[in-house]
C-alpha cells in the first residue's frame, strides 16, 4: 500500500474511533528536561498518578510502564486514575476475558505496581463491550475498584483533611435522558454537601482539547457550569495526548491521553493554544497539599515537561489574580459534538 493510502485508511479508521498509530516519525520526542519549572512544593502530599486511553496491551503500554516506575519508584502515587479507554479495541467481553490479564495484570505487575490501587471511568472504547464486567471485576481484584458507571470516593492528605474524586461517565454525559439526568443530579448532590479540602473530576471525554477530536460540547454545557466555583481540575482522555489548558477562569483541563504510548498516539491542533501540549505518550501526576494542587505532565521519556501550581482558594492571592490563567492568545476551544 502507499504512503498515502496508508494516511487515509488510518484517517478512516480514526473517524470511527477505532485504535490509530500515528505513521510519521515523533518529532516532538524531546530528551531535553523542561526549564524554568516553579519547583515543587515542600511538604508531603497526596500523590495521584492519571492514565488514559492506556489499554493496548503492546509495546508502548508496556514501556510507558517502565517509564512510570523508574521516574516515581522512590517516591511513588498513592492511587492510580485512569481516564478510559480501558481496553482496546472493543473493551471486555465477559468476567474472565482474557484482556483483565493481558492489558492490565501482566502490564502493571511487580512490587511498584502490586501495591496500587486503580480507580477507572468508562471510555467510548469500554462501552463496545460489557460495561457490567469492567465493573464486576472489581471483586474479582483488589486493585481495580470501580463500583458503579459513576461513583465518588474521598482520599486523606497527610494533615488529615481530604481530597475527593468524582469519577464520572461522560459517555452516558454525552447522551440524553434519565441515566443522564440522574448522573447530573449525583454530581449536584455531591458537590452541595461536600466540605473538602480539594475536589477533582475526571471523566473520558474533554471540555477541551488541542488534540485530533474536538471537545465535547455535551460534556461543557452539562458538567463544567456544575464544576465552575468547586472543583479546579476536571481530567480526561479521549485523544491520545497529554495537555494542559483552561476550561474556564476558575477550572482547569488536563488531558492524560498517552497512556499507550507509542501504540497509539494522535497529533495536536494548534498546540500553541494551550498551557502545554505533546503526543507520542505520557501521563500526568497530581500532588496535593493544604495550600496547593500540583499538577505535572510527563513525556514518555519520563521526562517533566510542565509544571503547574493552582493554589487552594483559601489562600491569598494577588488582587485580580484567578485559579487558572486566561486564555492563551488565539485560543477558541469551540465545543464538538
Amino acid at each position: 500500500m502507499t504512503r498515502a493510502g496508508q494516511l487515509a485508511l488510518s484517517l478512516l479508521f480514526l473517524l470511527s474511533g477505532c485504535l490509530y498509530r500515528l505513521p510519521e516519525v515523533d518529532e516532538s520526542f524531546d530528551e531535553v528536561p523542561a526549564r524554568d519549572l516553579p519547583p515543587l512544593p515542600e511538604g508531603p502530599s497526596l500523590r495521584v498518578l492519571v492514565l488514559g486511553d492506556w489499554g493496548t496491551g503492546g509495546p508502548g503500554q508496556m514501556a510507558l510502564a517502565g517509564a512510570i516506575e523508574q521516574v516515581h519508584g522512590q517516591a511513588p502515587p498513592d492511587l492510580v486514575l485512569t481516564v478510559g479507554d480501558n481496553f482496546y479495541p472493543s473493551g471486555v467481553r465477559g468476567l474472565y476475558d482474557p484482556l483483565f490479564e493481558k492489558i492490565f495484570e501482566r502490564v502493571y505487575v511487580g512490587p511498584f505496581w502490586e501495591r496500587l490501587v486503580f480507580f477507572p471511568v468508562l471510555g467510548n472504547h469500554d462501552y463496545d463491550g460489557s460495561v457490567k464486567d469492567q465493573i464486576q471485576y472489581s471483586e474479582r481484584n483488589p486493585r481495580w475498584r470501580m463500583p458503579a458507571q459513576h461513583y465518588t470516593f474521598q482520599k486523606p492528605l497527610p494533615s488529615g483533611q481530604s481530597v475527593r474524586f468524582l469519577a464520572l461517565d461522560t459517555h452516558n454525559i454525552r447522551s440524553r435522558g434519565g441515566r443522564t439526568e440522574n448522573q447530573l443530579a449525583f454530581v449536584d448532590s455531591v458537590l452541595g454537601v461536600a466540605d473538602d479540602r480539594w475536589i477533582v473530576a475526571y471523566g473520558h471525554f474533554p471540555m477541551a482539547t488541542v488534540g485530533l477530536h474536538a471537545p465535547s460540547g455535551p460534556v461543557l454545557e452539562r458538567l463544567a457550569p456544575r464544576l465552575e466555583g468547586r472543583v479546579p481540575l476536571y481530567l480526561a482522555g479521549h485523544n491520545h495526548s497529554t495537555e494542559l489548558l483552561p476550561v474556564s477562569r476558575t477550572l482547569l483541563q488536563a488531558v492524560c491521553g498517552g497512556g499507550g504510548g507509542r501504540d497509539n498516539p494522535y497529533p495536536l491542533q494548534n498546540p500553541e493554544d494551550a498551557l502545554a501540549a505533546f503526543t507520542h505518550g505520557g501521563w500526568c501526576f497530581l500532588h496535593f497539599l493544604d495550600d496547593s494542587l500540583v499538577i505535572e505532565l510527563y513525556n514518555r521519556a519520563g521526562l517533566i515537561r510542565y509544571r503547574h501550581i493552582v493554589p487552594h482558594p483559601s489562600f491569598p492571592r494577588p488582587p485580580g489574580e484567578h485559579l487558572v490563567p486566561g486564555r492563551p492568545s488565539g485560543s477558541t476551544f469551540q465545543p464538538g459534538r
